[in-house]
């Protein structure tokens, strides 16, 4: 689910809800190694928050706060955050017997970053436009008032300081929009869909029953998205993360059968797909 308001340019409105989307259900690099402790980081004075762990996933079912990604700045600014940047990382050890000092170093990922490092990677991604200083000035703080965005900690250099960021969490599940909302987006991943699976197995359909096929899992699509936000309130807060999201899924599938109308879709969906391999 994607929480999407008008833009003033069509074409970011169209980007914006596959980047959301994106967000929303694949969390981004969950599953990615980032290190804190780094050669950038290492004399950094963390903040009160920069010092509580960044949480794995963070389902959002308030609308105003999923409103606030829907602004393209902010959702660009929480997609450098998610994406990282490269630092190095040195470590040095003794050798007693050979009395060497031997230094070790090596690169590695971090996604607590800096306005200026931000703006830097902004202009070499792919998934976003490049990101001003000014819009950073002005959108960080609206990310911090929201929850999205921690400011982590502060690193001086003579009489030079730097303010470093952080997401608070490292994928986000967008939970507080209308479902029918995305019914358009739903129908393009619906089509997608569709051509990759008689690309990859060996059925017999026919064009009719492939609409009939794509119409019918654009309604199970929906008869579930009614039901995400109550599987997802269950969720233990103390236990959200990323393994989570392939139980969340089966818990919903789950429940959704509780549903006449969703069980006749998918045993007219099997029927379709799997009536001439019987």
């Amino acid at each position: 689910m994607v929480c999407t308001r008008n833009l003033n340019n069509a074409n970011h409105d169209v980007q914006l809800r596959i980047a959301v989307e994106s967000e929303a259900v694949n969390l981004g690099n969950i599953n990615a190694v980032f290190e804190e402790k780094t050669d950038t980081l290492k004399d950094i004075v963390l903040t009160k928050e920069g010092k509580k762990p960044q949480k794995e996933v963070e389902f959002v079912f308030d609308k105003q706060k999923c409103d606030e990604l829907a602004e393209q700045v902010r959702f660009y600014i929480i997609q450098m955050l998610r994406e990282g940047i490269v630092d190095t990382q040195t470590t040095e050890d003794f050798n007693d017997e050979t009395n060497e000092r031997i230094i070790r170093q090596k690169m590695v990922k971090r996604n607590i970053m800096s306005v200026v490092e931000i703006v830097k990677a902004s202009t070499q991604s792919d998934c976003c436009e490049v990101i001003t200083k000014n819009q950073l000035y002005h959108h960080l703080p609206k990310l911090i008032d929201s929850g999205y965005v921690i400011k982590y900690g502060t690193v001086t250099t003579g009489k030079r300081t730097t303010d470093y960021y952080r997401r608070t969490a490292k994928g986000f599940m967008l939970l507080g929009a209308d479902p029918s909302a995305d019914e358009e987006h739903i129908k393009r991943k619906v089509s997608e869909g569709r051509e990759k699976i008689a690309n990859i197995f060996d059925l017999n359909i026919t064009p009719e029953e492939g609409d009939e096929l794509a119409e019918l899992w654009m309604k199970s699509i929906l008869l579930q998205m009614e039901h995400r936000v109550k599987i997802a309130k269950m969720i233990r807060g103390d236990v959200a993360d990323s393994e989570v999201l392939e139980l969340f899924e089966l818990m919903l599938n789950i429940y959704s059968m509780g549903s006449d109308e969703y069980v006749q879709i998918q045993k007219r969906m099997q029927e379709i797909l799997f009536s001439a391999t019987k």
